[in-house]
């Protein structure tokens, strides 16, 4: 048989399919269910930034803020901080208590403000990890792309100098030089990087002429951008990758792996087909495993990565020559 086991972050997981931030993993009967199903790990759901943020004016607001003074203000907000952040440290103690697999909490943030600070206690409340979800889209105009990456990379020397526990930074694809930005990422000891963060999308309704959203789940042919990205940083960055978005089943799983990944995330395949799938995908890698000769994930982790050719500057350009011969 097979062995599926993996090291993610420096954490021994059994097989290298883990459950994302998602409402599969927002409570403790949630994260139990995962395990019990044969992930390998979990990401709790997220606490947003704007949620602690948001509590503390609530609170400074309903307490009559035209006549705190600054001391009795600090003190308002400082309680709304431990109000809005108490429930999800109590989840971290809870979901260490029932389960025995790997638990990872998730920051979703848009800078590297006065959020940090929970990271220690995050580690404190007993996470094996810590998944900062950093959301910046690149649609101000007044913003370089610098500017945009030194959100990601004052994030990183500010969460790190604040929290002994693996980090990893689940990020989007829009960067004027992603490669760049995870090379630098890396060095400021980022333990893994998470590709990639699917925004929200919107679609148009012509008739009624407003917004709608767009389909929430993912398809398969989501995975193609984390697995292109995913095989050419392999190798070249001193951290982990994770895949995420379109994963939905052991090929996929199979597939990133071939490029380089440490480790797949899965959630809009649980949602369609419930989280017993992840023992069908488990079994699966496994199976294709055996099928091959590969004992091991790391046996052929990597093997379909850019750095495993013979002319890795040439990589890109043949595929694209290869996939538009014939269309002109």
């Amino acid at each position: 048989m097979a062995d599926l086991s993996i090291r993610y972050m420096g954490l021994e997981l059994a097989n290298p399919v883990i459950v994302g931030s998602s409402g599969l993993t927002d409570s403790v009967e949630g994260v139990r269910k995962c395990a019990d199903a044969g992930a390998g790990a979990v990401v709790l759901k997220s606490i947003f930034e704007e949620q602690i943020s948001g509590e503390v004016e609530r609170i400074v607001h309903a307490s009559g803020p035209s006549y705190w003074h600054s001391e009795g203000a600090n003190y308002v907000r400082s309680y709304g901080r431990e109000n809005a952040v108490e429930g999800y440290l109590e989840l971290i103690r809870e979901a260490k208590s029932a389960v025995s697999i790997p638990v990872i909490a998730s920051i979703h943030c848009v800078s590297a403000g006065v959020w940090t600070e929970f990271a220690q206690r995050v580690e404190q409340a007993g996470a094996d990890a810590l998944e900062l979800n950093i959301f910046v889209l690149p649609s101000d105009a007044t913003r370089d792309g610098h500017a945009n990456e030194q959100v990601y990379l004052a994030a990183a020397d500010a969460v790190k100098a604040k929290t002994g526990i693996p980090v990893a930074f689940k990020v989007g694809p829009f960067f004027s030089g992603l490669a760049n930005t995870a090379r630098e990422l890396s060095r400021r000891g980022v333990d893994a990087l998470v590709l990639f963060n699917r925004f929200a999308r919107f679609d148009f309704d012509v008739d009624k002429m407003e917004l709608r959203p767009a389909p929430f789940l993912s398809g398969p042919d989501e995975m193609l951008v984390p697995l292109r990205w995913i095989s050419i940083l392999s190798g070249q960055i001193d951290c982990d990758l994770a895949a995420t978005t379109g994963v939905h089943d052991a090929t996929g799983v199979v597939k990133q792996i071939l490029a380089g990944a440490a480790a797949v995330q899965m959630c809009s395949a649980l949602y369609q087909k419930g989280v017993d799938h992840i023992g069908t995908v488990v079994d699966g890698v496994g199976a294709w495993m055996d099928g091959r000769g590969y004992a091991s994930i790391a046996d052929f982790r990597g093997k379909m990565s850019q750095s495993e050719s013979e002319n890795p500057a040439a990589y890109e350009r043949v595929q694209f020559m290869k996939a538009t011969r014939g269309q002109d």
